[in-house]
């Protein structure tokens, strides 16, 4: 039993240097002779690197690689390059506390992450611990939230929700049924996703929250399918998703439309797989993110992508954190300072209008050299913050082909979710 605990420890720690180094890439390059070499600044990444949902670390560290990548290869920041160190939250907010408190002793002049399950576990702790934080995840629960070294460059479940339904009714599915479990994060969903629905027209049959961890769920899909659901929501950990489409495939459920969230858009992911034969004509999921700044910036971030992990097959909110990592290097070399206390009060400024328009860190940074004020629209959208520090960003509706590559099934817009919500009133 020991041996074992201690490959697991070595399999984690293997994972953790891996990642590290990764995203280290740049720290490589040469200063210039006889210059002053200055330490690096630490970017630190809490991410789930085991439990169930542990995928999610993918993402994160995938993102973070490349935003270092993009910073280190133009310059660093105010002659510093940049490293990564990670922790793992295990995505239980037990767990959330320790692992920032170990993430301390790396000294981060910012945090990427946690993802929703863990956010408001350490929430509080950032500001007093003078670290500016890049939340990721849409969790309701901090639509308005209060918390100035708190940034989201993801936009909320709330507007996933209404994308969702938005996508279900203009494909004519008007009858659905709603499976989540009960989980924060996935009954955040519910509230705006049924008011969504309803608003357009559609009625939903059944609201069935599934409690993870069952060794079946024919229960609870029988009453789902009973009257006929013409499309079927969810959300839920990879490991309820396995037994739940099993038990779908073997009660012939699974030859109907499915909208997930995020969490099952991942290319030859676990969801897609477990979803069965049928993945690639009824399985679509909801992906926050407005790629078509005039810009070019989402083209410039899949180059980097393919630089540093040689596909352009991006995983799920890369673009994320390459954009927090890119605007917290922006907001320094606007306050011409590495200091968190400094440089959190020139987000905004470096993010929102009114500004010249930029898309790249290079381009961004000459601009800011010649004095200008700037208005950094990202890989992943305008990224221009409210007063909440939250973004708004449209939907891309993620589908699969045979092979379990994404497609691109449609886009639900800014305009298209503005719409929905007149409708609701």
């Amino acid at each position: 039993m020991k041996r074992t605990r201690w490959r697991r420890g070595a399999a984690l720690g293997f994972a953790l240097a891996t990642a590290a180094s990764v995203a280290g890439g740049g720290l490589a390059s040469a200063s210039a002779p006889h210059a002053k070499k200055l330490p690096p600044l630490v970017i630190g990444g809490m991410f789930p690197f085991t439990g169930t949902k542990s995928l999610l670390s993918q993402w994160g560290t995938h993102g973070v690689a490349v935003g270092l990548y993009e910073i280190n290869q133009n310059g660093g920041v105010l002659g510093h390059k940049l490293k990564s160190a990670y922790v793992d939250d295990s995505a239980d907010s037990v767990d959330a506390l320790p692992a920032f408190r170990k993430l301390l002793l790396s000294h981060p002049t910012m945090v990427v992450g946690p993802f929703s399950p863990t956010i408001e576990a350490v929430i509080k702790q950032f500001q007093p611990n003078n670290v500016v934080d890049f939340m990721v995840g849409g969790l309701t629960t901090l639509d308005n939230m209060n918390y100035p070294y708190v940034f989201r460059t993801s936009s909320s479940d709330s507007n996933e929700a209404i994308a969702m339904a938005y996508y279900a009714i203009h494909h004519g599915w008007k009858t659905a049924s709603l499976m989540f479990d009960n989980s924060a994060n996935s009954q955040g969903f519910v509230p705006p996703l049924e008011k969504a629905f309803k608003a357009l027209g559609g009625t939903v049959l059944h609201d069935i929250t599934l409690t993870p961890g069952q060794s079946s769920y024919s229960t609870e899909l029988t009453q789902a399918f009973s009257g006929g659901p013409k499309v079927i929501f969810d959300s839920m950990d990879s490991q309820t998703a396995a037994t739940l489409f099993s038990d779908g495939q073997q009660l012939g459920y699974m030859n109907i439309p499915w909208i997930g969230d995020d969490l099952q858009s991942a290319p030859q992911g676990t969801y897609a797989k477990s979803f069965g034969p049928t993945a690639a004509s009824e399985l679509t999921a909801a992906l926050p993110a407005s790629p078509s700044t005039a810009d070019n910036a989402y083209n410039h971030f899949l180059a980097d992508y393919q630089q540093v992990w040689r596909t352009t097959s991006i995983l799920p909110t890369t673009f994320n954190e390459y954009d927090s990592i890119v605007i917290a290097a922006l907001a320094m070399t606007y306050a011409q300072s590495t200091d968190p206390k400094v440089w959190v009060k020139d987000v905004l400024k470096v993010s929102n209008p009114p500004g010249t328009i930029c898309g790249t860190y290079k381009t961004c940074v000459a601009l800011i050299k010649r004095g200008k004020k700037i208005n950094y629209d990202g890989a992943s959208g305008n990224d221009d913050f409210n007063k909440f520090h939250n973004v708004f960003s449209g939907f891309q509706m993620i589908g699969f082909d045979s092979h379990l590559n994404n497609v691109l099934r449609g886009t639900v817009s800014p305009a298209n979710l503005a719409t929905v919500v007149a409708k609701e009133g």
